[in-house]
């Protein structure tokens, strides 16, 4: 017999509560980028010292790990208001092709 409405997965239930974030994907366009910093115009404000994954698209695929520095409103040309992050490059992951990124 099947009950409805019950979960079919155990759950994981934490003995302390922990404060943690959540944050999907969202295009950025990238403004600058030098030795160990990246400028990037992005629809969503940063918060100091936010830990975030920067992913770059092309042949080959590079994520990095990034801490934002600052994050301020920008007025651009072509329409809504954005955010200017300044990123500092902490961890430079390895470099995928697309190929091997689509392998399971």
């Amino acid at each position: 017999m099947t009950m409805l409405g019950r979960r079919k997965h155990s759950r994981f239930l934490l003995a302390q509560p922990v404060e943690a974030s959540f944050r999907v994907r969202e295009e950025v366009a990238i403004e600058e980028w030098h030795e160990g910093e990246v400028v990037v115009l992005s629809p969503e404000p940063g918060r100091a010292d936010e830990r975030l994954t920067l992913e770059i698209p092309g042949d080959r695929h590079r994520r990095l790990s990034v801490k934002v520095r600052e994050s301020r409103p920008a007025v651009v040309a072509d329409g809504p208001i954005r955010h200017r992050l300044r990123l500092s490059i902490e961890h430079r992951g390895e470099n995928v092709t697309l190929q091997e990124r689509r392998e399971p």
